[in-house]
């Protein structure tokens, strides 16, 4: 399921913010799995778009390298 999500990025000492995009493949109450291009840190805070055009707020909790792309899992914040 494909997402978009943002995430701010220090840039010359102003944050901005940044979208990118990723498809979902494991999906639960507490968090998700996705894959994405974009490198993510464990500890950073990302907004993910649900389809109402409102969003979710997650941190990263763990990033792998799988051929070039990164397999990440979030915890979701209710």
């Amino acid at each position: 399921m494909p997402m978009t999500f943002s995430l701010s990025v220090l840039d010359f000492a102003n944050f901005k913010s940044v979208m990118s995009k990723g498809n979902i493949v494991d999906k639960s109450d507490e968090g998700y799995g996705f894959f994405t291009d974009t490198r993510l840190e464990p500890g950073t805070m990302i907004r993910i778009r649900k389809e109402d055009d409102s969003y979710i707020f997650a941190m990263v909790k763990w990033v792998g390298e799988i051929e070039g792309k990164y397999r990440v899992g979030v915890l979701i914040y209710k």
